[in-house]
């Protein structure tokens, strides 16, 4: 018989990926093979190989099959071995070791007895029987690989728990060491591509450790960062091309175990979510999730930032055309509700992107009408404008902005954005700073765009029409550069009236503020002749005429 190059080649990697699990002769020269699950039938003569067989497809098809080349391989790599061996044992009595060490023992011994040794301490020993198993349960063929793998969990908690039902911290390092070989499996196994191996043992994983989280004695890091890690290994294949039947299963058991309270207590719902998303591509999937999640979200109490979650993930799903109803009737609960819409916000804050709720934010910025609801999503509005580019939207919403907090950051956000006549922006924006009911409070505002515009008339006139000392004081250093005369003008006028009204040391310490006022601001020469005016206006009043000559 003739083995192709193609039938060559799957043979030797299904060999090398160690899926020859047996090897007997059944009857003589009839050897037997179980390569991948697949039984296959060699018949050999001591020159040839005179007949085979397998139960695969390809062998029905081409009557010959990687696993046949498989089998023959590993007969081979065996029967020279055996030759081998028989050779060597007229020279091993001259041969002699230097110590007793473990490779001294593995190389004396035969593996026959090497097996009986290793069956007879595994049934003594719990921990190496968990341990054996661990390490080569994937090369054990059975019908259930998941079932497999969830009694190899069993067994080993089972060994670890207490009388009290918990498990001491010795028992959870020993845990830990058998999830990190069982995860290095699976790694090795989505490698390779053999993702219903992977599945088994990352699906046995997660069921069987998440409930007994709560029963670690101590600090127990180890465990929960291991079933993150399964959870991050499922999510990341079950996004590849696998069959549709094993995205089924995975759909399924994370459906199933998304409902459990464990996996929401210990905070791994957000994981299923992640991986359910990932396989409710078709539309009748996706209309199965978003049964669940509302089932979910009708439970009375939920950890907040869950509800978050679960509310994006629903908008994701909606995102789908076969949901257009869904989705309308969702976003008029939202406007309803709009605490939803500050969860969805709540939800997409870490990560700053919230352009996937912008048509939902835009609406509810149009109707609702709660200001503190309509502040937050104009600035949720504004930050997707700058992550867009959209300066015309940037400059509309921070000039909103700026009129409703008089906040200048959301000024220079106009200034850096706006595109048109910048003059008549600044013109518009005065005129309803000053129609606005709460001007009085607005005057500050308005007197520092005079100033930053460099409008100093305007800015002069209208310190003028308020008559205030304390105003005048606090916006002159727009002024003193440019416009010293009619600064000195303002102060003589509003300190000659307000001495004519005030007597005492009250107006001695208010005269005095004035003129540290104006020497601390460089305007040592306006502060001099203010002093000369007042002292000529006032030569009477000794006592202010010592107060300011101590400045």
């Amino acid at each position: 018989m003739e083995l192709s190059d193609q039938h060559l080649l799957v043979g030797e990697k299904l060999l090398e990926e160690g899926k020859v699990t047996r090897l007997f002769e059944n009857e003589h020269h009839l050897w037997i093979a179980i390569v991948d699950g697949i039984e296959v039938e060699m018949q050999i003569s001591p020159s040839k190989v005179k007949a085979c067989s397998c139960e695969c497809d390809v062998f029905d098809r081409e009557r010959m099959c990687g696993h046949v080349a498989a089998g023959l391989l590993n007969l081979r790599r065996t029967l020279s071995e055996t030759v081998r061996h028989n050779k060597n044992d007229t020279t091993k009595k001259a041969f002699s070791h230097q110590k007793l060490t473990v490779n001294a023992v593995l190389d004396s011994v035969r593996p026959d007895e090497l097996a009986s040794f290793v069956r007879n301490y595994a049934r003594t020993n719990k921990p190496f029987s968990l341990a054996l198993r661990a390490k080569f349960a994937a090369k054990v063929p059975l019908a259930d690989n998941r079932e497999k793998f969830g009694h190899l969990l069993d067994a080993a908690i089972q060994t670890y728990r207490k009388a009290n039902d918990r498990i001491s911290v010795a028992g959870a390092k020993q845990l830990g060491k058998m999830l990190e070989e069982l995860l290095g499996q699976a790694d090795d196994a989505i490698a390779l591509e053999h993702f219903a191996e992977a599945w088994a043992m990352l699906a046995a994983t997660i069921s069987r450790f998440s409930p007994i989280l709560k029963k670690l004695d101590g600090e127990n890091p180890d465990i929960k960062n291991h079933l993150q890690a399964a959870f991050d290994k499922i999510s990341s294949f079950a996004v590849q091309p696998i069959p549709p039947d094993l995205q089924e299963e995975i759909r399924d058991f994370c459906e199933a175990e998304f409902k459990r309270p464990v996996y929401r207590l210990n905070g791994f719902s957000g994981k299923l979510l992640t991986t359910l998303l990932a396989l409710s591509k078709e539309d009748e999937a996706a209309r199965k999730m978003l049964q669940t999640i509302d089932l979910e979200l009708e439970r009375t109490v939920l950890e907040a930032n869950y509800r978050s979650s679960l509310l994006l993930t629903k908008l994701d799903i909606l995102a789908k055309p076969c949901l257009k109803a869904e989705m309308d009737a969702f976003t008029l609960e939202c406007l309803h509700e709009p605490q939803k819409i500050l969860q969805l916000v709540d939800a997409l804050t870490p990560s700053g992107d919230f352009r996937r709720i912008k048509s939902l934010v835009e609406k509810g910025h149009r109707i609702l009408k709660e200001e503190t609801v309509r502040a937050k999503l104009e600035a949720i509005l504004l930050q997707i404008a700058q992550a867009e580019g959209q300066a015309d939207v940037i400059t509309v919403i921070s000039r909103q902005r700026f009129l409703e907090t008089r906040d200048f950051e959301f000024y220079d956000k106009c200034k850096q954005n706006h595109k048109g006549d910048w003059e008549a922006f600044v013109k518009k924006l005065l005129a309803d700073l000053i129609r606005r009911y709460d001007f009085r409070q607005n005057f500050p505002t308005i007197a520092t765009i005079l100033g930053r515009e460099g409008k100093l008339e305007e800015l002069l006139g209208l310190l003028d029409e308020q008559q205030s000392l304390d105003l005048v004081r606090q916006f002159d250093h727009f002024l003193l550069k440019k416009k010293p005369t009619e600064v000195l003008k303002l102060y003589e006028k509003l300190l000659k009236n307000y001495l004519n009204d005030h007597l005492g040391l009250k107006a001695s310490k208010r005269l005095r503020a004035v003129l540290d006022h104006l020497h601390k601001h460089g305007a040592g020469t306006i502060a001099d002749k203010l002093f000369f005016s007042i002292k000529s206006t006032f030569p009477k009043r000794r006592f202010y005429m010592e107060e300011m000559e101590d400045v």
